[in-house]
């Protein structure tokens, strides 16, 4: 699946009301905020021009959608990590990297020993690849 997104015209469109119907405190940092007219993305951060807010990777985790995408992801992949099989203190790792392509397919759990370990990995010199060719490696083996 791919985690690009084609924007179409309508989300160019300021006279339409904002696509989290004024409640940006239930959508937040999700893919909606993506394509509507008032966010404006950069650099993996959303900042909202109707509301004037930066919608901060922080804030994110304690909205109810991301609790509700973090639960999918849990239970599609078997509340385990995909990289040692465990299943204490499980984190949901993005794959692009960008905490704001909340995709499933972008989406990966690890347990925090691991996810600590992809993330040290990533600081090292040719450290993306080597994470991009053993995760999906990782998670064809415990399914």
């Amino acid at each position: 699946m791919s985690t690009y997104l084609q924007l179409g015209l309508d989300a160019f469109d300021r006279s339409q009301p904002p696509l989290c119907a004024d409640r940006p405190d239930l959508n937040g940092f999700r893919r909606l905020c993506c394509r509507c007219p008032f966010a404006a993305r950069s650099g993996g951060l959303i900042y909202c021009d109707r509301f004037a807010i930066p919608i901060r990777t922080r804030e994110k985790y304690a909205l109810l959608g991301w609790k509700k995408v973090r639960n999918t992801i849990l239970a599609r992949d078997g509340h385990r990590c995909a990289v040692c099989n465990g299943d204490r203190d499980l984190h949901i790792h993005h794959l692009d990297h960008d905490p704001t392509n909340d995709d499933p397919g972008n989406l990966v759990t690890l347990c925090g020993i691991c996810h600590a370990r992809v993330h040290t990995e990533l600081r090292r010199e040719g450290g993306a690849g080597r994470v991009a060719r053993v995760l999906p490696a990782a998670r064809r083996r415990f399914r």
